[in-house]
């Protein structure tokens, strides 16, 4: 019959995506230090002693999730450099040419906006979002900018963009009061309670949530109104989604502000932080297009209603499927350890993999 072969191919694909769901991270045998991603911490102005305590907890939890996952780590504002502003060496080493696979931003401080621009708080010269935008555009692999200060959310709207996530801690830039939400991100990206998919790993999404939640728990506690609310942005619609506007890992079906894209949170997700198990994370290039195929395979089934027919739909997801499969058996052929015995087998043989 004429619809027997989709089906069949469907519950092929069913079958394979449950074997690459078991296999989205590997055992670490060899302990590799291969730096494939960057981390750049920036300590802006602190203004008072006591917040600058603060700030820097939050920075040396962010320096030691780097040491963990094994990343460059780049710590901007913990000293002064008599050559050159902070904003300098903000935007020179954005505009570094790099062969990472990936950048995570930080900006920890304080925030200002005048109701037309918003504003990171530096010693000197202060960041703006157009400027720290400009600086972005140098960098064309997966980007993680995360707004840890007030008045953060005009960075949303100037800063989305394909293949970024956007993460603000509050919703406009007249939230102004000290942010407390970038001290639950910091400790929730390494909290086991964090993981909610129960994967072994915690992703950006997974701390965001957890953040967002305990944030409002904050305030709730004090009997205060609560004065921030952070945003996530990775689908580049300029929207952002809160916290509370998701259910588990997925936004909520009313809280979908378009259909023209993947709702918020899957990008988000594909970024890690740590891990909960001893796991190795699949990094490097083969993560790169392990992530850009997850995405267009999630973006076709996004766009499934609208074919004519499902033999058109199959026909784009089938490659697509072969492809992924493709980098999960080159990952898995790389991990084989060899196996040698000289009481076994000769010991001129030739070592083989199992």
């Amino acid at each position: 019959m004429h619809l027997e072969k989709p089906y069949r191919f469907l519950t092929g694909v069913i079958c394979l995506s449950l074997l690459l769901h078991c296999q989205t991270t590997l055992a670490d045998p060899s302990g590799s230090a291969e730096k494939t991603e960057r981390m750049i911490v920036v300590l802006g102005a602190e203004g008072t002693s006591e917040y600058g305590q603060q700030f820097a907890d939050w920075s040396r939890r962010w320096q030691q999730l780097a040491a963990d996952k094994q990343v460059a780590l780049t710590l901007i504002g913990d000293s002064v450099d008599a050559r050159h502003s902070d904003l300098e060496l903000v935007l020179h080493e954005l505009h570094q040419q790099t062969d990472y696979t990936a950048t995570w931003l930080i900006l920890i401080g304080h925030g200002t906006f005048d109701g037309k621009t918003a504003r990171f708080n530096l010693r000197g010269p202060d960041l703006t979002a157009d400027a720290l935008n400009q600086s972005c555009h140098a960098i064309q692999h997966p980007l993680a900018v995360i707004n840890c200060f007030s008045s953060s959310a005009p960075f949303l709207e100037t800063l989305s963009a394909k293949n970024r996530v956007v993460i603000t801690a509050t919703k406009t830039g007249h939230e102004f009061y000290f942010s407390h939400f970038g001290n639950f991100l910091s400790q929730a990206a390494s909290d086991k309670l964090s993981d909610l998919d129960h994967d072994g790993q915690i992703s950006l999404l997974e701390a965001y949530l957890a953040a967002s939640r305990q944030t409002s728990e904050y305030y709730l506690e004090k009997g205060e109104l609560a004065t921030e609310h952070s945003l996530l942005d990775d689908n580049a619609d300029q929207q952002g989604t809160r916290g509370d506007q998701f259910q588990g890992l997925h936004q909520t079906p009313g809280s979908v502000t378009t259909t023209a894209s993947l709702p918020d949170g899957f990008r988000a997700h594909q970024f890690i932080l740590s891990t909960t198990q001893r796991l190795r994370l699949v990094s490097g290039e083969q993560k790169q297009l392990r992530d850009e195929l997850e995405i267009k395979i999630l973006e076709l089934k996004q766009r499934k209603a609208s074919f004519a027919n499902l033999d058109e739909y199959y026909t784009q997801l089938e490659p697509l499927m072969v492809e992924l499969a493709n980098v999960y058996r080159s990952l898995d052929q790389k991990e084989k350890r060899i196996i040698y015995d000289s009481q076994v087998v000769p010991a001129n043989a030739k070592k083989t993999s199992q």
